[in-house]
């Protein structure tokens, strides 16, 4: 399932501290504070990733942020997918006053902003955080911890002020401030001293009013819960769009099926519940977390023309991110588009740009993503393995030619044509760490990106 993505920065650098009260009735409070951040310092850990060859989800280079340890036995790490990359990576994590350790991405989600990372660790050296998965209600107290803006192991504070799906998954609000270094780090209640989000987002800039995301828990767990029990937690592709309030809230009122054999609703429908599941249905996610790890056919609940009638459904669980494959010719990462509506394009290419290597003969060609693949050389390639043994078996170093659909700004059109010869020099495989679903026992090689070279 593809969602938009949330991107919103901070627009300047802000100093964030820790927050106390100093007198009064409040010195039990800033003791107990001063107690949870404390323990979070033990769980917490930097996060530190290296990405050469980006997908469309990231960018070049080394980034930094933060993540927590939700199951010491077997070594796994929360953190945001933003923070690991959903691209081939190299991974290494710290925890506080110690070396940086090889990781690996075991899972990243598609839909929810959630990674999770494996460290091989002693039994009994790590301290894991304990998760809620509950809903925070408005105003409960809660703090951040991790690294803003190169301050490292930094708390800071505030409350829970609302929750919001604007940008596709569910965020909770807070003025507990999210920078740069913070994003995969615990989003911690103070009266107790649970994690009940992961720090993902702040917008607003410098300002003392802004709003700070984190990504709640309930969906996480249930990831973790199936991940644990050997199950794949990919969320199931939903082929379908869904009708946005004026505000850019999501609704469950259906707009349109683009598969409707397999999710056989009708325009108007409102999505009631999954059949067989008592947790209520209020959000996409919680759509989502419903649908986790089922098989099979699946009954949905539906209210059409004022009555409520049972659907069947036929999902279908989202590719792995982890088991993404591309081409990478002459400097253009090429792969398969994954386009929740598709079926809305009159013979969709079934390729893309994802990245460009600065310095390519692709950049200079003037292409890059969202560029989508029409032909080559003439001929239309159904599958990447396809299209990789007719670029192979040319000789080194023959021009190969590529028409390319672009987004047109012409208000007479929906694209522009491109054609672009390549130099056909470069050519490789590149694929992500392909990762066991539910190992005990951690790798301890770090994630790193796995190419095959061939004879060009």
């Amino acid at each position: 399932m593809t969602s938009r993505i949330l991107a919103i920065t901070s627009a300047a650098v802000m100093f964030a501290g820790l927050a106390l009260p100093v007198a009064g009735g409040a010195a039990a409070g800033r003791d107990e504070a001063q107690a949870i951040f404390h323990d979070a310092r033990a769980y917490t850990v930097r996060v530190r990733t290296e990405i050469t060859t980006p997908f469309a989800e990231d960018a070049r280079g080394a980034f930094q942020g933060a993540g927590f340890v939700v199951d010491a036995r077997r070594g796994w790490i929360v953190t945001n997918a933003h923070v690991a990359g959903q691209s081939p990576a190299v991974v290494h994590v710290a925890f506080a006053d110690g070396p940086w350790l090889p990781a690996r991405k075991i899972y990243v989600d598609s839909f929810t902003d959630v990674a999770i990372l494996a460290i091989d660790a002693a039994p009994g050296s790590l301290h894991q955080a304990t998760l809620d998965g509950s809903d925070t209600p408005i105003g409960e107290n809660v703090g951040v911890f991790g690294h803003p803006l190169g301050l490292l192991f930094t708390g800071t504070r505030g409350i829970v002020s609302g929750r919001t799906d604007q940008f596709g998954p569910e965020y909770i609000q807070t003025d507990a401030t999210v920078d740069h270094g913070n994003s995969g780090g615990p989003l911690i209640r103070l009266r107790d001293g649970r994690v009940v989000g992961i720090a993902t987002a702040g917008a607003g800039g410098p300002r003392a009013d802004r709003v700070n995301f984190a990504t709640p828990l309930k969906d996480v767990c249930r990831i973790l819960d199936l991940l644990a029990h050997g199950v794949k937690p990919n969320p199931q592709q939903m082929p379908f769009s869904l009708l946005e309030n004026e505000d850019g809230s999501h609704t469950l009122q259906v707009g349109r099926s683009f598969d409707h054999d397999r999710w056989p609703f009708e325009p108007m429908d409102k999505i009631r519940s999954v059949v067989g599941d008592p947790a209520p249905l209020n959000t996409v996610s919680d759509l989502v977390t419903s649908l986790r790890g089922r098989k099979g056919d699946v009954r949905i609940a539906v209210e059409r023309g004022g009555k409520t009638v049972e659907v069947m459904a036929h999902p279908d669980p989202s590719p792995s991110v982890l088991d993404r494959r591309a081409l990478l010719f002459d400097g253009a990462l090429i792969a398969t588009t994954n386009l929740t509506d598709s079926a809305m394009l009159h013979d969709a290419p079934p390729f893309s740009i994802q990245s460009v290597q600065p310095g390519s003969a692709a950049e200079a060609l003037g292409i890059g993503p969202p560029d989508m693949v029409d032909t080559v050389d003439g001929h239309r390639f159904e599958s990447i393995d396809a299209l990789d043994g007719y670029l192979e078996q040319r000789p080194k170093a023959t021009p190969v030619r590529f028409v390319l659909r672009r987004w047109s700004p012409s208000v007479h059109f929906a694209f522009d044509y491109l054609v672009r010869d390549f130099p056909g020099e470069e050519l490789q495989w590149v694929g992500s760490d392909l990762a066991a679903v539910g190992a005990v026992t951690p790798a301890t090689e770090p994630a790193a990106a796995k190419t095959a070279f061939r004879g060009h």
